[in-house]
């Protein structure tokens, strides 16, 4: 028999072989459909298992249907070793209950390269706070990002003048946390920056979201490609409360300060906050 070939961003004809779908494959699906897109370093960090075979494994699936391999990576910016994954058209079919729908909306569009640099950033901290919180015994009680997380709150009846990248939950000690994110690239000028900043203060202050999110308080995580940019937004924010002296309400990070080799990192007294100069734990 010849050897099996293909590009690396065009499903073969012809699939390397038989596929039986095992639970794994959903745990791995199902993932995809709240992350959207993540590479194959993130993706040996929630599914522990051997490279050669997880990679043997998204091989096959991707050329079943059930994965894709979205080619504006090439063009990016990302390191071309880690392969980045999203939902091919056989997910839904497997996927089901209420989140089949988002995934074939999701599916119909397209995105573009910067959007996925984007939203690798994202999962990047994500998955580094689940692996962190697994360590220490916390966890992630609700989380929903982007345009879903537009949508949940057009359903109750609040259109937002700002769409953050996230929203989350973190249970941690019998106690809970709430914290929306957002991932800078470095492609907003500063002024808009700081409009949306003000926008979450009012949000604080006037607590809009108090009862529809069921949040009496929340901060304002920012993850920042370079050190410079994350302290450049740190004064920025300084400038958003009515007082401009800062809140602790803003908090800021370099994504090059946590990793998922060191995941316990994204908790521990890294973060700068808009109030002061020192470094802070965001659970603080």
């Amino acid at each position: 028999m010849p050897k099996h070939t293909h590009k690396r961003y065009i499903r073969s004809e012809r699939p390397p072989g038989p596929l039986r779908i095992q639970p794994r494959d959903r745990a791995l699906l199902q993932d995809l459909a709240s992350y959207r897109f993540l590479n194959t370093e993130q993706i040996l960090a929630l599914h522990a298992g051997g490279m050669r075979n997880t990679q043997k494994r998204l091989r096959y699936l991707y050329h079943w249907g059930y994965l894709d391999r979205p080619p504006e990576q090439a063009v990016a910016g990302l390191p071309t070793y880690h392969l980045v994954y999203g939902l091919g058209e056989k997910a839904a079919e497997l996927i089901g209950g209420a989140e089949e729908r988002a995934v074939k909306t999701r599916l119909s569009g397209k995105v573009a390269s910067p959007n996925i640099a984007h939203a690798l950033m994202i999962s990047q901290f994500r998955v580094v706070l689940t692996l962190a919180l697994k360590k220490s015994g916390g966890k992630i009680t609700r989380w929903s990002q982007g345009y879903a997380l537009r949508d949940l709150l057009k359903t109750r009846g609040q259109t937002p003048e700002v769409v953050p990248d996230a929203f989350f939950t973190l249970d941690v000690n019998d106690g809970y946390y709430h914290f929306f994110l957002e991932a800078d690239r470095s492609t907003m000028p500063t002024h808009r920056v700081l409009e949306k900043f003000k926008t979450y203060w009012n949000w604080n202050r006037n607590k809009t979201y108090e009862k529809i999110l069921d949040i009496p308080y929340f901060r304002v995580l920012t993850i920042t490609e370079t050190k410079e940019r994350r302290d450049s937004l740190c004064r920025t924010a300084k400038d958003a409360d009515a007082r401009k002296t800062g809140s602790h309400a803003f908090i800021f990070v370099c994504e090059k300060d946590y990793s998922l080799k060191k995941p316990e990192a994204v908790l521990a007294p890294i973060w700068l906050s808009a109030k002061d100069t020192n470094k802070h734990s965001f659970l603080e």
